[in-house]
């Protein structure tokens, strides 16, 4: 299974995967994931905050979950706290992000 596949699940169900579906937890499923594949010598997002970059989301200190978080967010300046139904978008705006990086990878962007 590819990591977009594997992602793809997790996306279907967070909760299932990091016991609570809140935005702040699959960013730790993530960064944790993303060591693992370190560890082997690869990468799973290594170019994602290039990537949300050039479709226009400017980079920050916090690197791709708070590029993220302002696209989920746009009038937002900060990640701040969320309501259970905005981690919900979120989540969801999260692993939209993370398929469509991760199919342009498989198409061969930034090789």
């Amino acid at each position: 299974m590819s990591d977009r596949e594997f992602l793809a699940l997790v996306g279907r169900r967070p909760g299932m995967y990091t016991l609570s579906a809140t935005y702040g937890r699959v960013v730790a499923f993530l960064h944790g994931y993303e060591m693992q594949a370190r560890r082997r010598g690869e990468s799973v997002l290594d170019g994602f905050d290039r990537w949300i970059e050039e479709r226009g989301t400017p980079r920050g200190a916090t690197g791709w979950w708070g590029q993220a978080h302002r696209v989920a967010f746009p009038d937002r300046d900060r990640v701040t706290d969320l309501a259970p139904e905005e981690d919900a978008h979120a989540v969801a705006v999260l692993f939209r992000l993370l398929d469509g990086f991760l199919a342009d990878r498989e198409r061969g962007w930034g090789a």
